[in-house]
Order: structure tokens, then sequence, then C-alpha cells
């Protein structure tokens, strides 16, 4: 017997993307928050104190590392749960494969090529979209003031420099966390055999 009936199987998966769209607007606000403190601990206290601006640029640049890794899980997460969504329409979904939460240990082997253009993401205009776009403008904005700080570089030349190693550091961490996640992947089970037989098919001498 299933634990949901089949034919609700696209309502409960509509409540877990509810609930993964929920989760990364936290993890937004708290990156916010965080950053907000940390950027006005760099203005209100710079004295000249070179070890403090390195130590708060550091911590702030791991913040951003940090919440953008959490993000993504949430983005990879919404993205499985279209495909298993798209899945469960077409009546395809076993129960087996109905996910416990956004991002399950096991998933089905190359999921994305019906939701996703590759697997590290679903659209180009994704890039823009907050959970994306704001790390990034933060690990700019920090990573600029690391160069303008400890380098002679002028002020175009430290922000190019700064987006080329945005761009470096989250294609990087995008492919690498990707990659670690292959393990979970599963190849697509096999519909279920009948569950029973009439007592005439288990018994023909009866």
């Amino acid at each position: 017997m299933n634990d949901i009936p089949k034919e609700q199987y696209p309502m409960v998966i509509r409540q877990m993307i509810v609930h993964e769209d929920d989760v990364t607007n936290h993890r937004l606000m708290w990156l916010l928050v965080v950053q907000g403190l940390l950027v006005n601990a760099v203005v209100t206290g710079n004295q000249g104190d070179t070890p403090t601006d390195l130590m708060l640029s550091v911590v702030g640049i791991l913040v951003v590392l940090s919440a953008f890794v959490m993000l993504y899980k949430s983005y990879q997460a919404r993205g499985y749960l279209h495909f298993l969504g798209q899945e469960a329409k077409r009546g395809q979904l076993l129960e087996a494969y109905l996910a416990l939460d956004g991002w399950p240990q096991k998933r089905t082997t190359g999921w994305w090529r019906d939701v996703w253009v590759c697997p590290w993401l679903g659209h180009a205009g994704d890039v823009f979209e907050p959970w994306l776009f704001l790390p990034s403008l933060l690990l700019t904005m920090w990573l600029r003031f690391l160069l303008r700080r400890w380098s002679m570089l002028d002020s175009g030349t430290s922000l190019g420099l700064a987006v080329i190693l945005d761009v470096v550091v989250f294609s990087g961490l995008c492919i690498v966390w990707v990659w670690s996640q292959g393990k979970g992947e599963t190849e697509r089970p096999e519909e279920p055999a009948q569950a029973s037989r009439t007592d005439d098919d288990r018994n023909p001498m009866g």
C-alpha cells in the first residue's frame, strides 16, 4: 500500500517546492543580515587597523561562500523536485523515489536532462536570481576591498579582477558540488511487478 495515493504526488511535490522557496528566502535574509553587520563594522570601526580589516574581509568572504553553498543546494533541490513533478504528472513516479526532502540522498541519474540545460544551471537567466546574484555581488565587493587595500591596482582594474575571481570561484564551487553529489545518483528503477496473484494463479490445481 502507498503512504500517499499516486494521484496526490504532484500536490505533495508542489508543497515541497514551496518549502524550498521558504528555505531559500530565510538563507538570503541570514546572509544579508550578517553581511550588513560586517560592512558596518568595517565602515564605522575603520581606524587604519589593517589586521582588523583583513580579518573582517576574510570572515565576510567565508560567510558568502557558506551561504552560497546552502543556496545552491536549495536551487538544485528545486530543480530535482520539478523533475519529480513531471514524472508524477506522467504517472511514472514510484513511491520509492518520492523524496522526503528536496535533495534526497538517492536520486535518479541524469534527472537534470528533463528540466535543465546542464547539471549546474537550469536556465541562463537564473544567474540574475537573488540566490546567485546577491552572493556574487557581495563576494565581488569584498574582493575589490582587499585588492584596493593591499595592492597598487587602480579602482577599475581592481573591480575587473574582482569580477573575474568571482566568476571563477562560483563556477568552481558549482562544478565541484555537482561532482561530489554524483555518487548519490542511481539508475531509474523498474516498474514493480503486480503485488499479488489470484488464488487460482497461485494454486492452479485447487
